[in-house]
C-alpha cells in the first residue's frame, strides 16, 4: 500500500479525522479510529487527541506523525534525532 501525503494547510497544528484522511490519502476511517484509540491508551501520545464532545475529535498533526514513526520503528522521531 502506498500512502500519499497531501498538504492541507501548512501552518495547521490541529485537524479533525477528515483532515487526517485527506492528508494520508489511502488511510481508511476504520484504521484511523483504531490508531486514535491506541493513541488515547498510550501515555506518550494521549495529548495528541482531544474529544471535547462525543462527536468531535481534534488531532495534533505533529503528535500523530510521531505516533506513525513509533508504530513503524518502536520509537519517537524526536528521540531518534
Amino acid at each position: 500500500m502506498k500512502i500519499k501525503n497531501t498538504s492541507i494547510e501548512n501552518d495547521a497544528v490541529w485537524t479533525n479525522k477528515k483532515g487526517i484522511l485527506m492528508r494520508y490519502e489511502n488511510l481508511n476511517i476504520y484504521t484511523l479510529n483504531r490508531w486514535l484509540s491506541e493513541m488515547r491508551d498510550n501515555k506518550r501520545f494521549r495529548n495528541g487527541v482531544i474529544n471535547p464532545t462525543h462527536k468531535l475529535v481534534f488531532i495534533n498533526l505533529e503528535i500523530f506523525e510521531d505516533f506513525l514513526y513509533w508504530k513503524q520503528h518502536g520509537y519517537s522521531r524526536v528521540m531518534a534525532k
